[in-house]
């Protein structure tokens, strides 16, 4: 993670994040940079900050490094800072503070953005598009959990309906695949043909 910030930006967003907490606190903060955003949440409070990224990360911070990096950055004079955080290292400007506490946090390469009330053929479309990291850090994988036990209920019912006629459950369960990879197919060209799919 690597971005400029407004030192005005950064000092306000310590003052809130920091205040009525020790610095011995065992609390995380969480901090995500996308290309113009900072989000960052601790426990009770989120908030976001405009910044400038050149690299884009997603890191569990102990609350302690921030209140060592609130007296660092009083000592800078300069209106922005540069701040770059990797595994156990929290860099701002020419100051680095090492912690063994800060951790790399895997972040959705791409926002899945599907309506609340998707059909359950959406849902079950979702593995054949993203990748299962993915659906989970957009909070989806439960609904797909559902939605597949919805799926199975559904094949076991209609089993139950037509089995005298000579059908199998593998038939029914390669029938629903190919729907499903067919409705996959067109979902992905409508959800990709503008940025606002992604």
């Amino acid at each position: 993670m690597d971005f400029q910030i407004s030192k005005r930006d950064f000092t306000a967003a310590l003052r809130q994040i920091l205040q009525g907490r020790k610095a011995d606190s065992a609390d995380l903060v969480d901090m995500t940079a996308d290309r113009s955003t900072l989000t960052v949440v601790v426990t009770g409070r989120s908030i976001e900050i405009p910044i400038e990224a050149q690299e884009l990360g997603s890191f569990s911070i102990p609350i302690g490094v921030l209140f060592k990096m609130k007296k660092i950055s009083g000592t800078y004079d300069d209106k922005e800072f540069r701040i770059r955080v990797s595994d156990g290292k929290f860099r701002l400007q020419g100051m680095t503070t090492s912690h063994p506490g800060i951790k790399a946090r895997p972040i959705a390469r791409r926002i899945i953005d599907i309506p609340e009330d998707a059909s359950a053929r959406d849902i079950l479309s979702l593995p054949s598009i993203f990748s299962a990291d993915e659906i989970e850090d957009c909070g989806l994988q439960v609904k797909l959990l559902e939605a597949q036990k919805r799926l199975a209920d559904d094949l076991d019912s209609a089993l139950s309906a037509i089995r005298e006629y000579g059908f199998e459950r593998n038939e029914l369960s390669a029938m629903a695949k190919l729907k499903i990879k067919a409705h996959a197919d067109a979902m992905k060209h409508s959800l990709f043909e503008s940025p606002e799919g992604i």
